[in-house]
C-alpha cells in the first residue's frame, strides 16, 4: 500500500512499517538532506517556512534537484490561514512550479484557504500534473483540479464520521483521482484506516481500493 504523503522524517512521527512505499516530501532546506535517506522523496519549500528562505535558496533547490533524484517537487503551495506575506508565498510557489515544469516532475501542493488561487496559478502551467495533498476545497474545485490532471490526497480526517463534506466529496469523485496519505499524523501505519474508509464509502473491496489508489500514485509519480 503506497502512502502518497507522509513526513516520516519528523521526530514526532512513529517509524513506518515499510518506508519504501512512502513518499516523503520535504518542507525546506532544513530537511532536504534528511529526506534523501528514503527511497521516494520530494524537494520543496513549504509555505509555512518561506520566511526562513531567500531567493538564493530557490537556486539551491534547483541545484539539489539537478544533482539528486527526487520524484516530485514539494511540498509547496499556498496557505492563507497562516499569517504570512501572500505575495511572497505566491512568488515561491510559482518559482517551484517553474522548476517542476523545467525538470518534468509532478508537484505536491499544500493548499489551505487558497484553493481558488491555486487553481488560477496552475492554469498558467497547463502541462503540470501533481497532487493536492490533504484536499479541503469544494466539490466544484475538486472537479476543476481533476480536469486539469491533478489527483487529490486524503488522510485521517475522512475517518471522522463528522467530516461529512469530505466524505461526500469522496463519494462524488472517481476513485481514479484519489490518493491516500497520513501527512504528519503521529502513526503513518494508520494509512490502513484511510483506505478502509475509502473502500467503505466507494463500496469497493479493500483489495480493489488499494490496487487503484496505488496505481494512481504509480502513474502520477512515474514509479
Amino acid at each position: 500500500m503506497l502512502n502518497s504523503h507522509a513526513h516520516i522524517d519528523f521526530s514526532s512521527v512513529k517509524p513506518y512499517k515499510n518506508s519504501d512505499v512512502c513518499i516523503v516530501p520535504s518542507i525546506g532546506k532544513q530537511n532536504w538532506q534528511k529526506v534523501t535517506n528514503y527511497k521516494l522523496y520530494a524537494y520543496g519549500i513549504h509555505p509555512w517556512y518561506i520566511d526562513k528562505h531567500t531567493s538564493e535558496d530557490l537556486a539551491l533547490l534547483e541545484d539539489n534537484i539537478r544533482k539528486n533524484s527526487p520524484i516530485a517537487i514539494g511540498e509547496c503551495g499556498l496557505d492563507f490561514k497562516i499569517y504570512s506575506n501572500k505575495t511572497e508565498q505566491k512568488l515561491f510557489f510559482e518559482e517551484q512550479l517553474k522548476l517542476a515544469r523545467k525538470f518534468k516532475l509532478p508537484v505536491i501542493i499544500h493548499s489551505v484557504k487558497a484553493t481558488e488561487e491555486v487553481i488560477l496559478t496552475l492554469k498558467k502551467y497547463p502541462t503540470l500534473r501533481g497532487e493536492i495533498h490533504g484536499f479541503s476545497g469544494s466539490e466544484s474545485q475538486a472537479k476543476s483540479l481533476i480536469n486539469m490532471g491533478f489527483l487529490l490526497g486524503f488522510g485521517l480526517q475522512i475517518t471522522n464520521i463528522n467530516s461529512t463534506k469530505l466524505r461526500s466529496l469522496i463519494n462524488n469523485i472517481p476513485i481514479e483521482s484519489i490518493l491516500i496519505e497520513t501527512d504528519d499524523h503521529y502513526n503513518p501505519n494508520d494509512i490502513q484506516l484511510v483506505v478502509d474508509t475509502i473502500a467503505q464509502l466507494k463500496q469497493l473491496t479493500l483489495e480493489k481500493t488499494i490496487q487503484i489508489c496505488d496505481n494512481n500514485a504509480i502513474s502520477l509519480f512515474n514509479l
